[in-house]
């Protein structure tokens, strides 16, 4: 059994003109100790899909299809029973601690909260517990971080605090919404690392949302791409990487900078991201691909094989696989 089973995953939100699907029909499936990462420009339903998953949707949104937990169906539980979830058995790192913290508590008493609700450990107990996470996540002068507010930690700290959160208590999934965003290269890489690091250690799974195809590569075993709320191409990150089937796909990777190629013009997939509350009757698609033909803007695309456990959503895959020439160096 999948520890997380996605099931047509729909998320409607109101919007002035009437409900608009940020998330429409995604179906995935995540394996003890795998990870995945889902990328895709910004709108395209990435961070939505983790709000989903997490029970956290904004005012007013409605979710259809399931959500399965070891075979437990997250949308039958009320809001009491979802609270015993988060964080117990399915975490997540926000993709901007400073917005995620609360700024008028020290970081010690956010960590030992969880630790005392969930794993029901006395005060001195979880105080101890804390220490060892701040150690685990590099914060090696644990009296000090533990009785700093937010604001007094760095970007990356507060990164690491923050995953000291999500680990607490023991979690398996963790999701991690674009942990490195607001964070310096250097400080980059080490977040990855220690995320990697304690997911392996850990055996959890990992879902990374990320719209750095340089991230994806170097930490999941499997790659999900995202456009309009919908999946359009996904597999095993190593066989996406060397086939990219979807246009969608080829154009992200075109518009990764390469060291080594000189100097070029860096290529743009024309136009832009449609609205929710507009998206297109047919393919989300259709109205930037080169490759569109008239059908493409009125008939929706199913899942056709690329290669082993590798799928596509695309009308004409077979014209663009065959003007697939460009894949990031792993």
């Amino acid at each position: 059994m999948s520890v997380l089973e996605v099931d047509r995953l729909t998320v409607s939100l109101p919007m002035v003109g009437g409900a608009a699907r940020a998330v429409r029909g995604i179906s995935f499936r995540l394996e003890r100790g795998e990870s995945l990462g889902i990328v895709g420009e910004s709108g395209c339903g990435k961070s939505m899909t983790a709000l989903a998953l997490m029970g956290l949707l904004p005012d007013g949104g409605t979710l259809d299809g399931s959500i399965a937990l070891n075979g437990r169906n997250l949308r039958t539980l009320d809001e009491a029973a979802m609270c015993h979830v988060r964080g117990n058995a399915i975490a997540m790192v926000f993709q901007e601690p400073m917005t995620s913290l609360n700024p008028v508590h020290t970081i010690g008493k956010q960590l030992v909260e969880p630790l005392m609700l969930h794993l029901g450990l006395d005060r001195d107990e979880a105080k101890v517990e804390a220490f060892s996470l701040l150690e685990r996540v590099g914060l090696v002068d644990p009296q000090r971080y533990y009785s700093a507010f937010p604001h007094q930690l760095s970007g990356g700290q507060r990164q690491r605090a923050m995953i000291a959160m999500a680990l607490s208590c023991h979690p398996e999934v963790l999701i991690a919404d674009e942990p490195t965003t607001a964070l310096d290269v250097t400080v980059q890489g080490q977040i990855l690392d220690l995320i990697y690091d304690v997911v392996s250690e850990r055996q959890m799974s990992l879902i990374m949302i990320s719209h750095d195809l340089g991230v994806i590569a170097q930490t999941v075993d499997r790659v999900a791409v995202m456009y309009g709320g919908s999946i359009v191409e996904q597999g095993p990150t190593a066989e996406v990487f060397a086939q990219l089937a979807h246009p969608y796909t080829q154009g992200l990777f075109a518009a990764v900078p390469q060291v080594g190629d000189g100097r070029r013009r860096l290529r743009t997939i024309p136009g832009t991201v449609p609205e929710l509350a507009d998206l297109p009757q047919g393919c989300t698609f259709a109205g930037r691909c080169s490759l569109s033909r008239e059908s493409c803007h009125h008939q929706v695309p199913d899942m056709r094989s690329v290669g082993p456990n590798h799928m596509a959503a695309c009308l004409r895959l077979d014209a663009a696989m065959a003007t697939s020439t460009f894949g990031l160096r792993r």
